[in-house]
């Protein structure tokens, strides 16, 4: 027999005020679990068997503003003086980017505009 395990939680989705766009999610797990058939009625356990556990795996939506080539203006966070680059990878947090020099750096999202 198939059935559901319900896990109760919630989900964080960081939002970035000045790009007026998503920037990544992430899903909390409590404690609260209850099991359900295909219908939705409540079964009371998995059967026979230990609890049974899956790693929760989100797959995130893509809510980059950056792609790898993009031409941005880097202002450091640190007073550091602005700087042209382009964007080498990113992630939900992260910027890499590649000045005119070659010097590679990491950024955050608020140090970053994108040129357009």
């Amino acid at each position: 027999m198939i059935i559901n395990k319900v896990t109760v939680g919630y989900v964080t989705q960081r939002f970035d005020t000045k790009t007026q766009k998503f920037i990544g999610q992430e899903f909390t797990a409590a404690d609260e679990v209850t099991w359900e058939d295909q219908g939705g009625e409540h079964v009371d356990s998995p059967g026979d068997v230990a609890e049974p556990y899956l790693n929760y795996e989100m797959i995130q939506p893509s809510t980059s503003l950056f792609q790898p080539g993009d031409r941005v203006l880097v202002k450091p966070d640190n007073g550091d003086s602005e700087y042209h680059g382009t964007v080498l990878t990113c992630d939900s947090l992260l910027v890499q980017v590649n000045d005119v020099s070659g010097q590679c750096s990491v950024c955050n999202f608020n140090e970053v505009t994108l040129i357009k």
